[in-house]
């Protein structure tokens, strides 16, 4: 007789609980990319969900998974994410991870071009002056993407459920 495991693990327990819940995989072009545990397939009743809505609307992607890492990296060193303000902590940590070569912003902006909207936004906020240069407003379309997903995260670990 076999016994599987049915312990949940509540993965937002800490932003290392939820870091644990994603692996780095390779591709048969050698490539890596990040993507949910094998454990965490088995118990994504919250979990997958969630994921997809800090997708914003894009399909998942390398990107987003990659930054869910990053974030949850950044948070690591957090304390107490119960009464962190998550406007204050996403802020900082968009601006920690956001893109600051080239090539890596028209890479970001070239796998989905409607992320061109984060910039619509920024300068319909006036985030971004008319003489930004095109650089300028990736790096604010992209921080902004960042600083949202970062939010959600930082909230949700603040629940701690």
């Amino acid at each position: 007789m076999t016994t599987t495991n049915t312990q949940q693990i509540n993965w937002f327990e800490s932003a290392g609980t939820l870091r644990a819940a994603f692996t780095q995989d390779k591709r048969q072009d050698g490539s890596t990319f990040w993507c949910l545990t094998e454990q965490a397939h088995q118990n994504d009743e919250d979990l997958t969900p969630w994921l997809m809505d800090l997708h914003d609307e894009e399909l998942p992607n390398d990107w987003r998974y990659k930054t869910v890492v990053d974030i949850c990296n950044a948070l690591m060193d957090e304390d107490d994410l119960s009464n962190a303000d998550p406007g204050e902590l996403s802020v900082a940590i968009a601006n920690n991870l956001t893109d600051i070569y080239t090539h890596s912003l028209f890479q970001w902006y070239a796998d989905n071009p409607s992320r061109v909207a984060y910039i619509d936004d920024a300068q319909s906020d006036s985030l971004i002056v008319t003489e930004a240069t095109t650089i300028d407003r990736l790096m604010c379309g992209q921080c902004i993407a960042i600083e949202q997903m970062a939010y959600k995260i930082v909230e949700r670990l603040g629940q701690g459920k």
